[in-house]
């Protein structure tokens, strides 16, 4: 089992982003998690790190590698949070 860390996010408070992760052999199976640390806010003396993941659609280019896009949504309804975005890829 490998883990790889695809990037990091900073969202708005409220806010969503979408990634588009390509790059997996045809022949991986690929799962996301997120590692959430708050943000900040005007006037919020006690920031939340609070997001949703959720592992959206799956695509197959062509030449037979694979990509997958995912949504974060931001909970926290008064600050930004950071985001790490971890892949964790079994092969068949």
């Amino acid at each position: 089992m490998a883990v790889r860390d695809e990037g990091w996010d900073t969202i708005a408070a409220n806010g969503s982003v979408s990634w588009f992760i390509h790059g997996f052999r045809a022949t991986e199976s690929v799962v996301f998690s997120i590692v959430v640390f708050p943000g900040t806010g005007a006037g919020v003396p006690f920031p939340v790190g609070h997001a949703t993941l959720t592992q959206g659609e799956s695509f197959q280019h062509v030449d037979g590698t694979k990509a997958y896009k995912i949504y974060i949504k931001n909970n926290a309804a008064f600050n930004s949070c950071n985001v790490h975005i971890l892949s964790q890829v079994e092969s068949l």
